[in-house]
């Protein structure tokens, strides 16, 4: 039986889950600024979604040790799903939303989106696990054919995506990162790790409530909604589960182009160099000048392999010292003269040497009219993220980006995570989005 109305007196001191909403990468809208995507089906019963669209349902989850604060925080957490929605919508330039599930004769839409229910077996005094409360949403009856759960608790729980019976994303920390965080995880995605010498969890993997909001801003990790047939390991290394959150039946299908932060004009194969074995010649990408280029060998996972740095194959440049060594994407996407564009790498190596990016511009009939290019950067054994942005010059109609290492070097570097950024998303000071790890307000 689903509780709705039925309250119980707080035995303790009251708990507070609200938490703070993230800033970064840009600041988020007020709540009355927030738009609300809707519903995409309605039943008359939340518990019984036999037969109908895949969607997620809401669920305040209470307890005896604070009682039912459903009146009180209906609204917020509506607020909250809805801010979820919007993140993954301004995360890209696509149009994709959260199928979210609401219950008819109600009278307004935070109560026909949010259902409550008691946690019978909840902890008093302590941590309740997420089992607990997916077996408490079993034994009233909620359905695990066509529905996940969002599920908000107001006690303590901790954040965690569970799956068993049901699929559920809990928190008792109540903000649109937390819940967006634990969301993504239902779909198999894992805290992916990014570097496999370092083995660190890199900060736009996912959206944090202590950093970001954002999905996936390199569209190389579990997400891209531009190409559909793209898969992603979404765990790390030996792991081989690959998806692509954006076919996720949980979400509308994505539908380009509105303006959001992140999007990008290169393909899977040329962010993250997936489709070679170790030692080929990478399909989409040339050298010219000083140097030759493979996939990189593989090796131990505590060293360069060739997983490096996504968990897909990367990309390693021999550089020669008689000339200047250019690595490039094959393929020159379209551009408009006037808009400005950015193109970001991943770069690292076990030498010394130093490189730039590059941006060259071509008229319609492939004669090239000019170059921009970025700061001279001495590589480190880390990878870092690299980048040069510049507006497409009267003229331009395709682009190509490189990689360059000036004459006079003999080193070996290593490439991964490319993204080709269309700068227009009206919110950061010049619309590209920002660097890794150096987002601010």
């Amino acid at each position: 039986m689903i509780s709705i109305t039925s309250t119980a007196n707080p035995a303790h001191a009251e708990f507070s889950p609200v938490t703070d909403e993230p800033f970064v990468p840009h600041t988020q809208p007020a709540d009355a600024q927030v738009p609300r995507q809707g519903c995409v089906t309605t039943l008359s019963n939340p518990a019984d979604a036999t037969g109908s669209t895949p969607a997620v349902q809401v669920v305040y989850a209470w307890s005896e040790e604070f009682g039912n604060r459903y009146e009180q925080f209906a609204d917020r957490i509506a607020t909250i799903v809805d801010r979820v929605d919007w993140s993954l919508d301004q995360s890209t330039d696509y149009d994709q939303h959260v199928r979210l599930s609401c219950r008819s004769g109600q009278a307004d839409f935070a109560r026909s989106l949010v259902v409550a229910e008691k946690i019978e077996n909840a902890v008093i005094g302590g941590d309740t696990p997420a089992h607990v409360i997916e077996q408490d949403l079993v034994a009233a009856g909620y359905d695990p054919g066509n529905r996940t759960y969002m599920v908000f608790e107001d006690f303590q729980g901790g954040a965690v995506a569970h799956c068993d019976v049901l699929c559920v994303a809990v928190t008792d920390e109540w903000d649109s990162a937390a819940m967006l965080h634990e969301f993504i995880h239902l779909f198999d995605v894992d805290h992916a790790k990014v570097t496999e010498a370092v083995l660190h969890e890199d900060a736009d993997v996912m959206s944090t409530p202590w950093h970001t909001w954002s999905v996936d801003q390199e569209f190389n990790n579990y997400y891209d909604p531009s190409e559909l047939t793209a898969l992603f390991y979404t765990s790390a290394y030996p792991h081989q589960r690959r998806a692509n959150l954006a076919t996720w039946s949980m979400l509308t299908a994505p539908v380009c182009c509105d303006v959001g932060y992140s999007n990008d004009l290169l393909t899977a194969q040329e962010r993250t160099i997936e489709a070679d074995a170790p030692y080929a010649y990478p399909a989409g990408f040339g050298v010219s000048g000083g140097g030759w280029m493979q996939v990189t060998p593989p090796g131990p996972e505590n060293a360069v392999s060739a997983r490096y740095y996504d968990g897909r194959r990367s990309l390693t440049m021999n550089v020669q010292s008689w000339a200047e060594g250019v690595l490039s994407v094959t393929r020159r996407p379209a551009v408009t003269p006037g808009l400005r564009y950015k193109f970001f790498a991943r770069l690292t190596t076990t030498g010394s040497g130093s490189v730039r990016l590059r941006l060259t511009w071509y008229s319609a009939s492939g004669v090239a009219l000019s170059s921009s290019d970025g700061t001279l950067s001495a590589l480190t054994p880390d990878w870092a993220e690299y980048n040069v942005s510049a507006v497409a010059p009267a003229g331009a109609a395709r682009v190509q980006a490189s990689v360059v290492s000036p004459a006079g070097q003999s080193f070996a570097y290593t490439l991964d995570a490319l993204q080709l950024n269309r700068c227009d998303n009206g919110r950061t000071p010049d619309g590209c989005r920002l660097d890794s790890g150096l987002a601010t307000p």
